[in-house]
């Protein structure tokens, strides 16, 4: 199982709130053992273990590289078994418990994780048995041990499935990202073949077409044949328009509307509903595909940063304009934000579509409950009034897994979530 406990990099230097909420229990155990203990040599000896059971869990977690992070761990279980020995009434156990909780994140999966697992479990059960006198004592430590590893395994495998999610959606997005730049290559290449051999050739033939006619009105030619080389010439004419609209037309990147949201959401990793209020409206082309890149990058950012959550898209339809909110609702209790970061420019790319579609963006923490919401507001096309002409869409597959982001793909800035590491109301960064 990979280690999850032990800090890498510049974070094990870096102290997080849970750290100093372990150190201040430990502490608290360490300072209810030296009362228990009997006589003033034992409390000062049991004071002097108990700075040991938290050095070795310092050493553990923050000091030492993952794959030594055994031997803090070992001091602090160790220590714990000698304060066990020497204050019966204290809470020695509490150390050796804490510790052979995380040994096996720090011990690589085999023979040598099994026996470091039974060895303690075995030694937490005879210290719990000596203590109460009891053999019932003895099944109880081993099971209370038990129950604790499976805790804090479930706990380590829960943050590798969260980071699993969100790696995922990053390379889902990768993964449309290429399959339209893939798209809009093939569009390309076919608008050069149009523009070098069709629109050429029809021009050729205007100006072909051209020439014959002025022949004929020189040489006095009757109208049967005048007019038939002017109805010609003119739909020469109509033909290298048309050409030349098709390959402009082709060349133009593909776009999203509104409506592609319900394939984006029903392909969101997680746990993610969509709800359509009000009667569907017209949107502008741009505004459409803008609306789209932006729910599709709050969807993203709450793969990577409330990763377990619930999420709602709703979209309203109104008279004027057309609201879509996208909201989370933190990390669950226990949980960790994926780790996956972006590149920091998500809010600030996702304002400038929404509002060079003439809308707006609103994000932060949700007010009415732990959580993020994102709101767009963009105005619906009246009726009657005529749309931007729209871009042919593209055929590219809707995201078939973790509901991906194809475009800009990045977290949230400024005033809540941000790339650069978590933060934000409830923990969490991004959006």
């Amino acid at each position: 199982m990979t280690n999850t406990w032990s800090a890498t990099g510049q974070d094990r230097f870096r102290f997080t709130r849970r750290d100093l909420t372990g150190a201040f229990a430990m502490v608290l155990c360490m300072a209810v053992s030296v009362v228990a203990a009997p006589g003033t040599v034992l409390k000062v000896v049991v004071a002097v273990l108990g700075v040991f059971a938290e050095l070795g869990m310092l050493l553990g977690r923050r000091i030492l590289a993952p794959d030594r992070a055994v031997f803090g761990v070992g001091l602090t279980i160790a220590t714990g078994f000698a304060i066990i020995l020497l204050a019966p009434q204290g809470l020695g156990e509490i150390p050796v418990l804490a510790g052979a909780a995380v040994l096996p994140l720090c011990v690589p999966d085999g023979p040598v994780r099994g026996a470091a697992v039974a060895v303690v479990a075995v030694g937490f059960g005879v210290a719990i048995m000596v203590i109460s006198g009891s053999v019932v004592g003895l099944l109880a430590g081993v099971g209370a041990w038990f129950i604790a590893d499976r805790t804090v395994e479930h706990a380590a495998l829960q943050a590798e499935r969260d980071r699993a999610v969100a790696l995922l959606a990053e390379l889902e997005a990768n993964r449309l990202a290429r399959l339209e730049a893939a798209a809009v290559e093939e569009r390309g290449r076919i608008a050069r073949e149009m523009h070098d051999v069709l629109a050429h050739s029809l021009a050729g033939l205007s100006v072909q077409l051209q020439a014959v006619r002025a022949v004929a009105a020189r040489e006095g030619a009757s109208p049967v044949l005048t007019e038939p080389l002017d109805r010609a010439a003119e739909l020469a004419r109509d033909g290298v328009q048309e050409a030349r609209a098709a390959v402009g037309a082709l060349r133009a990147g593909p776009l999203r509307s509104i409506d592609d949201l319900a394939a984006l959401v029903s392909g969101f990793p997680g746990n993610a509903q969509l709800r359509v209020t009000g009667r569907p409206g017209r949107l502008a082309p741009e505004a459409g595909h803008a609306v789209y890149r932006a729910v599709q990058e709050a969807l993203t950012n709450s793969a990577r940063y409330a990763t377990g959550s619930a999420v709602e898209v709703n979209v309203a339809w109104d008279a004027g304009e057309v609201r879509v909110a996208v909201r989370d609702h933190g990390l669950p209790a226990g949980r960790s934000p994926s780790g996956v970061q972006g590149s920091g420019s998500g809010l600030h790319g996702m304002t400038e579509r929404i509002e060079q579609a003439g809308g707006s963006v609103s994000a932060g923490p949700a007010s009415d409950a732990p959580g993020w919401r994102v709101t767009l507001r963009v105005p619906v096309a009246a009726s009657g009034a005529p749309l931007a002409p729209a871009r042919p869409e593209s055929r590219t597959p809707a995201p078939d897994a973790e509901g991906g982001t194809e475009g800009d793909t990045s977290s949230d800035a400024a005033n809540g979530r941000d790339d650069g590491g978590a933060g934000g109301a409830d923990g969490k960064m991004g959006e």
